[in-house]
């Protein structure tokens, strides 16, 4: 959770994933967003698992919850250390009480399926609550520092020889922005014209290689698996499309939706070629 690179290396491994993201805006402007990570090599995990693991994540399946929600409820399934660590969620439950509008789902339906959504009542709704998003995670960080340096320096000389002894460390929960993929975006849309424009900046804030990868090999590998990982974009809109400046873009039967292919390499190298400006027929 506290860097997207470390996510997606322990996570995905080596194998590859898609990651879905589907946008509707309807005719009075409301944008549902929905992006659905789904890794089927999970999936075929999941047939090996014991009857009481698979009624365990049928619980928090296939419903939606909020972060602090999704979060706790994934602890049933972590070893002691894990479970230990992720009740330190609990300290933040005022600060990300703030985004619950954000929603996360775990769906086992069809494949193994993870989806992070946000539903808005306008582009500037949208771009209001991914403020928030930012400063609620801003906040969290100071807080957590703070709260990591207070253990460090409330320990015993033997407390830390034990602890090391074991190749354990007082880390923090939370590095920079989890969400930063979503709230490094911005809509604007004035019922003809639909533009989406990205932050690199804050869309890249803790992915870097050289933070994340201590050697060439493990680089390497990281970048191999981001050219098979495939980021599928779909924005529909409540009428046909009249011109959209995305190259390679396809359109939908109906001509309301676009559809755009790139690899997690290509997005991670350039966040910005996913921008774009749709013009709407009348």
């Amino acid at each position: 959770m506290k860097n997207f690179l470390l996510f997606l290396s322990s996570i995905f491994l080596v194998t590859s994933c898609t990651i879905n993201e589907n946008v509707t805006v309807s005719e009075q402007g409301e944008i549902e967003y929905v992006q659905r990570i789904e890794i089927p090599q999970v999936a075929a995990m999941m047939g090996a698992l014991s009857d009481e693991d698979k009624i365990q994540f049928n619980q928090i399946s296939n419903s939606e919850h909020n972060y602090l929600d999704f979060i706790m409820s994934l602890q049933s399934f972590g070893e002691t250390k894990t479970t230990s660590e992720m009740e330190k969620y609990m300290l933040y439950k005022e600060e990300l009480h703030a985004i619950d509008f954000i929603k996360f789902r775990l769906d086992l339906r069809d494949n193994f399926a993870f989806e992070i959504i946000n539903r808005s009542k306008s582009a500037d709704d949208f771009n209001q609550k991914n403020t928030i998003i930012e400063e609620v995670f801003d906040q969290i960080k100071l807080k957590e520092n703070a709260r990591v340096e207070a253990e460090l320096a409330a320990e015993t000389p033997k407390q830390r020889k034990k602890r090391l002894k074991k190749g354990e460390e007082i880390e923090s929960i939370f590095g920079d922005n989890p969400l930063s993929g979503l709230s490094s975006m911005s809509y604007a849309y004035d019922g003809k014209t639909f533009k989406k424009n990205i932050d690199a900046v804050k869309y890249l804030k803790g992915a870097s290689m050289d933070e994340t990868f201590k050697t060439e090999e493990e680089k390497a590998m990281m970048n191999s698996m981001l050219k098979q990982m495939k980021f599928k974009t779909k924005y529909t809109f409540p009428r046909k499309i009249k011109s959209v400046n995305v190259q390679d873009a396809m359109l939908t039967a109906d001509g309301k939706s676009f559809v755009v292919e790139y690899t997690l390499e290509q997005i991670l190298n350039r966040p910005e070629i996913t921008d774009f400006e749709v013009i709407l027929e009348d």
